[in-house]
């Protein structure tokens, strides 16, 4: 079962700004939905309400398993709940066996990148060619246990596709 982190990033590693992307690339939001459509994805709390905000539902074709303490948070279809980034991946990779499928996505945000990159094999970056202020960022240092295994550019100027395979 391969745990994967699927993430936008700009030149200095930062993810987020205000609870959400300060960026929008239609490419990359493209990528996204056909990498993990029909796979178990992990999310914290903030980045799962962030996604329930825009789309006014969790995402759709997918189960996510969200990081969370808290308690008597609405319930979803598709939804499931747990206390702590090891037991999210445990549950993902329990449903994702089930359907016989053999990929789990982690989709962020900050804390739950960095409670998952240990058991990570694989990184989808987004790079975004630009420095943009923001309050989240990945961990220092997060790319150096992988090697760059491919790259594309998409059509939209800014961007560029990465993939990260562990040593």
């Amino acid at each position: 079962m391969r745990i994967s982190v699927i993430v936008a990033a700009d030149e200095n590693d930062v993810i987020g700004r205000a609870g959400g992307l300060p960026w929008h690339f239609s490419e990359d939001l493209k990528r996204f939905k056909r990498l993990t459509t029909g796979h178990v994805v992990v999310a914290g709390r903030k980045t799962h309400d962030s996604i329930v905000d825009r789309l006014g539902n969790p995402l759709p074709g997918r189960i996510t398993v969200v990081v969370t303490h808290q308690t008597g948070l609405p319930r979803h279809s598709g939804v499931i709940y747990q206390p702590d980034v090891g037991s999210a991946l445990d549950v993902a990779q329990a449903i994702e066996a089930f359907a016989g499928r053999d990929e789990v996505f982690v989709i962020g945000g900050a804390e739950v990148y960095a409670g998952a990159l240990p058991q990570t094999e694989r990184v989808y970056l987004t790079r975004v060619h630009d420095k943009v202020p923001g309050d989240a960022a990945m961990p220092s240092g997060w790319l150096e246990p992988f090697d760059l295994y491919g790259e594309e550019a998409p059509d939209t100027a800014g961007i560029s596709f990465e993939t990260y395979e562990r040593r």
